[in-house]
């Protein structure tokens, strides 16, 4: 019974895959789930912790892409179009960078909240899908939340955003002497994670960074 309902599933599978072909979740190529290679040529690797100037809250800024072309064209068809079948590149592509500049280790990962309404509406929060490749143990998704629902940062002027921004996220514990990595999907001026960190350092952290997988230069 075993063996025929493997066989079964396997042939399903199968009838599916014939029918309703994988295909790369940007460009639609059959064959090439969930970002073809051409797609993938088309994105473009930032150098890992090259800033200039250092920020005055993130320890640091790492980024995987630039925000244009094709990343760009990811970002906004995982958040506005639900393509979660992009989770998995994106989420990989976010802890190997991580990884590769040495900034995941003994680290709490905490993914940048969204507001209760949003993540209604959209059914998730993108930048929690964008935490699965790390370590379980080490992803805390409910250690920030944001208590105000606020206007997108990039329809406000600068000096704007962080008034915007004000007591919009709280910690629900004390994290002393932590260490933690924030992830999103895109950073823009780095408000958003800026005030994110001065909340989780008010709740102890000795240390918050930020990896995220495009970034607008």
């Amino acid at each position: 019974m075993s063996r025929a309902k493997t066989l079964w599933t396997s042939f399903s599978n199968a009838a599916l895959e014939w029918i309703y072909p994988p295909q790369c979740a940007l460009c639609a190529r059959i064959g090439s789930p969930p970002v073809c290679e051409v797609c993938a040529s088309e994105m473009y690797p930032l150098p890992a912790l090259s800033e200039d100037t250092p920020d005055p809250v993130l320890s640091f800024r790492l980024s995987v892409f630039q925000y244009d072309n094709r990343a760009a064209h990811a970002v906004r068809r995982l958040k506005y179009s639900r393509a979660t079948s992009l989770t998995p590149f994106m989420s990989n592509a976010i802890t190997e960078t991580a990884c590769e500049a040495d900034v995941v280790e003994d680290r709490m990962i905490v993914p940048v909240p969204i507001h209760w309404s949003r993540r209604c509406k959209r059914g998730f929060n993108q930048a929690e899908l964008l935490c699965e490749a790390f370590a379980r143990e080490q992803v805390d998704s409910d250690l920030l939340r944001r208590t105000r629902r606020t206007p997108p940062q990039a329809s406000l002027r600068a000096e704007q955003r962080r008034k915007n921004l004000d007591r919009a996220f709280v910690a629900r514990e004390r994290i002393d002497g932590k260490r933690v990595l924030l992830v999103d999907d895109v950073v823009t001026t780095g408000s958003t994670a800026r005030e994110c960190a001065r909340v989780l350092i008010a709740a102890g952290a000795i240390d918050v960074g930020l990896v995220t997988f495009a970034a607008e230069l």
